[in-house]
């Protein structure tokens, strides 16, 4: 080969050669005494082939170190063949990294005293990790692993040599953390401590590797002080940020808000990456405006993200965000990954594509603990688990099974979303009746499946595996954190828009608490009820156009009977326009509902076109009072349920109406079956008067003595002289007094 005396192989020969006739102390000094700048000579060897990718001068240097060899070297020669086997490696010259790890381990066995062989045979064994990873002709799971443990011992051997040098240092987090061993993480703390311990100046990466050990330990605490001295010492401050606050956040401080929007703020390419991976369980790949956003702008983006979350499931801001990473550790500590490949079959139910942690942890990091956990033991099954999330929109189920079959799976220790129990593998072999008994408690559904007849057990079974293959849909697509109570109470409310105050128009959301499971408190003209009352009104990509979290206490003369119900009023501002809504009940300490989501329309109030707001129904004794604007009392009920032969109070407002111009009003009942509302009333008035103002207030009284037990709707109409109207449906049930 004809090589340029400019050329960069060239350079590198000097190099070789030079190092070559340097004396061993020079790289190597003894343990005792050993300086900063002498210890990394064996990395700035290392930084300098690092420069070459010329595989025949690097073959042609290796051949002459192994010849001096055969004549007697030492040491010295050892380490640099290692070195340039090393490169030849990483150019996939010798991809098993073969000579490597043959001269390392020779220096390993002259000096075995020393860090300098454990670091470059760890560094070798890591590098055959991947190339074993990479290799499709190496089969199976778990390929590359047993590499990447030597190079953890490896690495562990040249911290024992000298706890001092801090290149193993900073090299054995990273492969241990990969492994995510929870007897690896605990040694590799254990020995990093040593380091910080034995090193005079601790440099900021070491303490940021500390911290990055810790925290994987579960030591959060201590992780936490680390990423506050790595700051202090001059560490990236973006990298720093961002750790203390995933840190502090999964310790659930409200303190670890402030670095987390600071970091995000910072465009540095490196903390943006760990702030996307970070989202991206959560986001899917939808992250196109995260990535198209700079500076103060990201983190503006991310508040929202979160401040989002915390209105949908009605909690204080911020406590989305802490969650979302105590979650993020839990899963990592807990349902990690223990291979490095995962093959998917043509049924498996969910490609979640991650390889850090398996089906069980991308749940977990979605929507939490689950309401109830299965582990049960089956005879015949692969471990398996199920999973059950109570939810006010219907509860989400979720089987995991180990293992494979002929239908698909994966790795013993590879849990998997399956839509059925029938689907868990080794199913087919497993007594039936013993499969479904183990999920019993988690629906009803497993019970028809196991006792009711031939037919009926073949629709619960479709049934279930509809709710298995939903909950997949639902569970791997969207996010929750939902409040939970110990003691569930019964509650029925309605979000009414009608009024006005000077904010602009209001929603009453009306409400009855059935009596069992409240808690009353004594005082001296009788009993005090206290309510706390959460709802969120959501518009369009679920953004929360008002939010209301108030306390309401109710007094009554005497505690509530089993078959009373405690009923209360809260109001809020809404714009016009049609809102979804969500609220939430809480008594005392530990009781407490959620509802599902309703909808709410609220009418314009601009003047500029007639329009009608909703129908406010009540009946005495049975509803709460509310005093609108014209100083009149309007009774407000909760529920759709009227008893019969009950009078009802309707009340509701038109706006936007010409002063002095007459309005006819229709109010009519009309019986609803399951294809609508049929056209002919059962009850009706009629009758026209003119708008005093602008805004219509009409107040009238309906007598349903005539009607049977049904379902009815109220339906009124308002009809401008040019024919213009509005129109309006409350629906109502009437049951037996």
């Amino acid at each position: 080969m004809r090589l340029d005396s400019g050329s960069s192989s060239a350079s590198l020969l000097r190099l070789v050669l030079l190092a070559a006739v340097i004396p061993l102390t020079a790289y190597f000094s003894p343990l005792t005494g050993q300086t900063a700048p002498q210890q990394t000579a064996f990395e700035q060897l290392r930084d300098s082939l690092a420069t070459s990718s010329d595989t025949a001068l690097l073959r042609t240097k290796l051949r002459k170190i192994l010849d001096g060899l055969e004549a007697g070297a030492g040491l010295s020669a050892e380490l640099r063949a290692g070195l340039v086997g090393l490169r030849l490696g990483e150019l996939r010259a010798d991809p098993d990294f073969s000579d490597a790890l043959s001269s390392f381990r020779r220096a390993a066995r002259l000096a075995a005293a020393r860090p300098e062989p454990w670091y470059g045979l760890g560094l070798s064994a890591a590098a055959r990790s991947q190339w074993e990873m990479r290799d499709p002709l190496r089969l199976g799971n778990r390929v590359g692993l047993g590499a990447l443990e030597r190079a953890a011992d490896y690495y562990s051997r040249a911290l024992d040599a000298d706890p001092r040098f801090l290149p193993a240092a900073l090299a054995l987090p990273q492969v241990t953390m990969a492994l995510l061993d929870t007897a690896r993480l605990k040694q590799a703390q254990t020995a990093l401590r040593r380091v910080v311990e034995a090193v005079p100046v601790r440099p900021p990466d070491l303490l940021l590797a500390l911290g990055r050990v810790e925290r994987s330990a579960g030591e959060l605490d201590s992780a936490a002080i680390d990423f506050e001295r790595y700051l202090l010492t001059g560490g990236s401050r973006g990298i720093g940020l961002v750790e203390l606050a995933r840190t502090r956040l999964a310790l659930g401080r409200a303190d670890g808000e402030a670095p987390y929007y600071e970091g995000a703020s910072l465009d540095d390419p490196k903390v943006i990456a760990e702030y996307r991976a970070d989202l991206e369980i959560l986001a899917g790949g939808d992250l196109r405006e995260f990535d198209s956003l700079k500076g103060q702008a990201r983190a503006t983006y991310l508040h929202r993200f979160w401040t989002e979350r915390d209105h949908w499931e009605l909690r204080p801001e911020g406590e989305r965000l802490r969650e979302h990473y105590r979650r993020l550790l839990f899963a990592r500590a807990h349902f990690h990954l223990t291979i490095s490949r995962r093959f998917y079959g043509p049924v498996d139910a969910y490609r979640s594509g991650n390889n850090e942690v398996d089906d069980r942890g991308i749940i977990y990091i979605r929507h939490g603990e689950p309401t109830e956990r299965l582990r049960p033991f089956v005879f015949g099954v692969m471990p398996n688990e199920s999973w059950r999330y109570a939810r006010a929109e219907g509860d989400l189920l979720f089987h995991f099974s180990a293992g494979y079959n002929s239908y698909g799976g994966g790795d013993l220790y590879d849990y998997r979303l399956v839509q059925s129990v029938l689907d868990l593998h080794g199913a087919e072999d497993a007594p039936r009746d013993q499969l479904l008994l183990s999920r019993q408690s988690l629906s009803p559904v497993y019970g028809r499946m196991l006792n009711w007849g031939r037919f009926g057990s073949a629709n619960a079974g479709a049934r279930e595996r509809n709710i298995g293959r939903t909950s997949i849909e639902v569970g791997t697509t969207t996010d929750s954190y939902e409040l939970r109570f110990n003691r569930r109470l019964a509650a029925v409310a309605d979000l009414i828009g009608v009024g006005r105050s000077a904010g602009g128009s209001l929603a009453h959301l009306v409400f009855g608490i059935a009596a069992p499971g409240t808690s009353p408190r004594l005082v001296a003209a009788g009993v005090e009820y206290a309510v706390r009352v959460r709802l969120v009104a959501l518009g369009a990509r679920d953004r929360s156009v008002a939010t209301l979290d108030t306390t309401i206490v109710i007094a009554l003369p005497e505690p509530l009977t089993k078959k009373q119900y405690l009923v209360g009023r809260a109001q809020l501002v809404l714009p016009p326009g049609h809102w979804r809504y969500r609220a939430a009940f809480q008594q005392a300490d530990s009781a407490g509902v959620v509802l599902p989501f309703g909808t709410v329309r609220v009418a314009a109030t601009d003047g500029s076109a007639l329009s009608l707001s909703d129908i406010a129904l009540g009946t005495p004794g049975r509803a709460v009072s509310w005093v609108t604007d014209a100083a009149d009392t309007v009774l407000l009920t909760p529920s759709e349920l009227f008893r019969k032969g009950a009078e009802i109070e309707i009340y509701y407002e038109a706006s936007g109406a010409a002063p002095l111009e007459r309005y006819r009003h229709e109010i009519s009942v009309l019986p609803w079956n399951a294809r609508g509302p049929k056209r002919r009333p059962l009850v009706s008035l009629s009758f026209e008067e003119g708008a005093a103002g602008e805004v219509i207030r009409s107040r009238r009284t309906v007598r349903l003595e005539r009607l049977k037990p049904g379902n009815y709707v109220v339906e009124v109409k308002v009809t401008a002289r040019d024919g213009s109207f509005q129109v309006r449906h409350r629906a109502i049930r009437l049951i037996e007094p």
